[in-house]
């Protein structure tokens, strides 16, 4: 199989392609050639070689001459690829987003307030800054729906105002990866594989 260009692949789409072809094995085991994915060989040997030292693999014979590993996958923690560097540690950042993706799903109705509070967890502390730019973001490509809009407050009457309320739109829900801001003012939908929206456009694609 001719293989998709490394520059043309998302690095979640890479791992994500490699770990699928892991779980779909046979007991579990194989070598890196046996991974059909359309990935540069040395990119699927240095993900197999990170998940080997955090723990997800366990090489059961080390391959000589030339020869690859032999792996076998001992800790299988579902569908979504483990986010980890080189050295097999966890990769943390975008966790964030993670956990408020999944937050608007469940809770239905949300100011940023509500999905900062609802997404933290004792790893990861999400601002009301972070989510109300993740609120904005997503509004403006069409994820979510304003409920109720912003009200300025009273002057003198702290309290007084509300902060915008919004709804994720349940036919927006497009899978497990939440949507990524990207520095080229875009917003990529990993798991629709695609641009959905960008400033240069001014609205989804």
């Amino acid at each position: 199989m001719s293989r998709k260009p490394i520059d043309k692949q998302q690095p979640s789409q890479c791992r994500q392609a490699i770990w699928d072809e892991v779980r779909n094995k046979e007991d579990w085991t194989f070598t890196a050639k046996e991974l059909d994915v359309m990935l540069d060989a040395s990119t699927i040997r240095e993900y197999l070689a990170a998940l080997a030292k955090a723990g997800y693999l366990q090489v059961i014979s080390e391959g000589k001459r030339g020869e690859s590993n032999v792996y076998r996958l001992i800790n299988d923690v579902g569908h979504e690829a483990p986010r980890i560097r080189k050295d097999g540690t966890p990769v943390t950042q975008g966790n964030g987003r993670l956990q408020m993706w999944n937050a608007m799903r469940i809770i239905k109705q949300f100011t940023p307030v509500d999905l900062a509070f609802n997404a933290t967890t004792d790893e990861v502390e999400i601002a009301e800054s972070e989510a109300r730019n993740y609120c904005q973001a997503l509004h403006r490509a069409g994820y979510l729906s304003v409920k109720t809009p912003a009200k300025t407050g009273l002057k003198g009457k702290p309290g007084s105002g509300q902060a915008t309320r919004y709804m994720l739109i349940p036919t927006m829900w497009t899978g497990p990866q939440p949507p990524q801001i990207q520095r080229t003012k875009q917003i990529y939908d990993p798991n629709l594989k695609k641009v959905v929206w960008s400033k240069v456009e001014g609205g989804a694609e």
